[in-house]
């Protein structure tokens, strides 16, 4: 898996590409999040297109990222979620955390709203 960041208007764009499957994955992830938080942003978009399958352990990986999030009063939503990803973030119900947006545009312009 690999992660790029990119700043766009003061909202830290994470595009993530590979399976987000194993334990060090969400290291990774972790160290994207710190990262970007300690640079004083707290908005976030995961950008899902490059992710073209997920487990329980790449879940848990968004739920740690967002939690870490929230408690800097920040926010993350999510875009590029093909149709195996929507399912799993509807059976999980976990679009009730998650915001889902159709591209990474979308979601920097409601950021702003």
């Amino acid at each position: 898996m690999n992660i790029y960041v990119a700043l766009e208007d003061e909202i830290a764009v994470l595009r993530i590409e590979g399976r987000l499957w194993e334990e060090g994955d969400s290291v990774e992830l972790d160290r994207m999040i710190d990262d970007t938080l300690d640079r004083g942003c707290t908005r976030f978009v995961a950008d899902l297109t490059g992710v073209p399958i997920m487990n329980s352990s790449g879940l848990g990986s968004l739920i740690a990222a967002m939690k870490k999030i929230r408690s800097r009063s920040g926010e993350m939503v999510l875009t590029g979620v093909n149709d195996r990803l929507d399912q799993l973030f509807r059976i999980t119900r976990l679009y009730t955390v998650f915001k889902k947006y159709d591209n990474v545009d979308a979601a920097v312009e409601n950021m702003h709203a």
